[in-house]
């Protein structure tokens, strides 16, 4: 948790002072140009998975079927890292209005707009995706059963979080340091809230 803390001020500091964007720039233009088309026009599509509206549908979805089962304690810690996290999310845009690499996008939700520019520093779908797979995985590792049905789902879960991140540099969303950000930041609100959830309720195992 510490290290990702650590990753996320020292991205932070650079790119407040400039000294990532010979970085950024050689790593878009290498992704995009390795990347075939068809695996380009794959990502426009990809990318919607971390979409807001995609993760408050399956984060409600979670949310209602761990308070069916009465798993309480995980409930909890699913709305401590989700909703924390897009405040967190906004408030770090706020704070440093870094622009993004293509045409300035405005904040909507389920197509209403709150005509908020939506900055690029950290990644919003990044951290939205990363946060909610990590929950997943936590669950995965818990409770999937077979050792064999955890290694395949955790597997699944990360190349979906890896794809995301990636189709957003592809897509001209965020510059490559906005993604180690987000992914950075994402790590250590989510060990975060999972360490203050355990101290609130203790998790039946």
């Amino acid at each position: 948790m510490m290290v990702s803390l650590g990753i996320f001020i020292i991205v932070t500091f650079l790119s407040l002072q400039h000294h990532t964007v010979t970085f950024d720039r050689r790593l878009i233009s290498w992704i995009t140009e390795t990347t075939p088309g068809y695996a380009s026009q794959l990502m426009s599509a990809v990318t919607i998975l971390g979409s807001g509206e995609v993760i408050v549908i399956l984060t409600f979805i979670i949310f209602s079927a761990l308070m069916l089962y009465r798993r309480f304690e995980y409930a909890l810690m699913l709305l401590m890292v989700s909703i924390g996290g897009i405040a967190l999310n906004f408030l770090l845009k706020i704070l440093f209005q870094r622009e993004r690499p293509g045409d300035m996008t405005v904040i909507e939700m389920f197509g209403f707009s709150l005509e908020v520019a939506s900055f690029s520093f950290p990644s919003g779908h990044t951290m939205r995706s990363v946060l909610l797979f990590s929950f997943l995985i936590l669950l995965t590792l818990r409770h999937a059963g077979a050792k064999v049905m955890k290694v395949v789902l955790t597997l699944m879960l990360l190349c979906l979080m890896s794809l995301i991140a990636i189709s957003r540099i592809l897509v001209d969303m965020h510059f490559p340091t906005d993604i180690l950000a987000a992914v950075s930041i994402s790590i250590f609100w989510f060990f975060a809230c999972l360490g203050l959830t355990e101290r609130l309720m203790p998790q039946k195992r």
